[in-house]
């Protein structure tokens, strides 16, 4: 059964009170165009990845701010803003990570291969803006300083598990650590790396975590699933949206990005 968002929001803890109203149908904005994915930090900044592979920062009234233009390094995976005030961006062509100031300006970077690392998959900030990493040739999740250091490391996981995994996005929130394995499903850790369980949730190549609730797409659709009640919802997203691909809820906002550009709603 489909229920509001704004109500599961309310629900979650996102919102100050129990709101019923049904999803918006209107976006504040949209950033139109061929966008591969994007990233929204606390303050609802905005960061495009665009078809060019630049990164574009856009204000939350959806003003274009600062450019990354990317020509070296290769093809981006994943953009995470945690950090406000220090983007990651990962490069898998080149296994290197590019950290960027509030301005888009380079302000450090952790290389993967000088750690050792040959093989990753994905990466993360973590909460002390240290780096979560999956070595695929290891089989281990590893947090590493920006000079390679190893701070703490999984087991090996296709021991652990029994077969191997690959995971595509790793994000910690709330002392977990989350890895997103599209055919194994969402694997928890702690932050010293040790494994926690599995949620089978599989297909899900991205998701986001707010309270007890951690939400994602399955195909085109907005679900939730709750930590502690191990229980899952339906939700409604906003009428006449084109295969919506990447889905992103902050404060009072819901972005979308879907096949005509990136699209902003206000939830009330």
């Amino acid at each position: 059964m489909a229920i509001s968002l704004c109500c599961l929001l309310a629900c979650s803890g996102g919102a100050q009170s129990m709101l019923q109203s049904p999803p918006p149908q209107e976006p504040l904005f949209t950033l139109p165009g061929k966008h591969k994915l994007f990233a929204v930090d606390n303050l609802q900044n905005l960061y495009v990845l665009s078809s060019q592979n630049e990164v574009v920062k856009y204000t939350p009234d959806g003003q274009q701010q600062f450019t990354y233009p990317n020509s070296t390094l290769g093809s981006i995976a994943s953009i995470d803003a945690s950090n406000p005030l220090l983007i990651m961006l990962f490069f898998p062509d080149y296994q290197n990570v590019l950290l960027l100031d509030r301005t888009l300006s380079a302000a450090g970077q952790f290389n993967l291969f000088r750690a050792g690392l040959l093989q990753v998959s994905a990466v993360g900030m973590a909460s002390d803006n240290r780096l979560w990493a999956y070595d695929a040739t290891t089989f281990q999740l590893k947090k590493i300083e920006q000079d390679g250091q190893v701070l703490f490391e999984s087991t090996d996981l296709s021991l652990e598990l029994g077969r191997s995994i690959k995971p595509v996005r790793i994000f910690e929130r709330n002392q977990t650590v989350f890895l997103c394995d599209p055919n194994e499903g969402v694997l928890l850790f702690d932050v010293f790396g040790r494994y926690v369980k599995t949620l089978e949730l599989k297909g899900i190549s991205d998701c986001q975590v707010l309270g007890d609730e951690l939400y994602f797409l399955e195909k085109g659709k907005l679900k939730s699933f709750n930590l502690k009640s191990l229980t899952g919802r339906n939700l409604q997203l906003p009428e006449g949206l084109h295969n919506p691909k990447q889905v992103r809820i902050v404060s009072d906002r819901l972005f979308v990005l879907d096949d005509e550009g990136i699209k902003v709603f206000r939830l009330e």
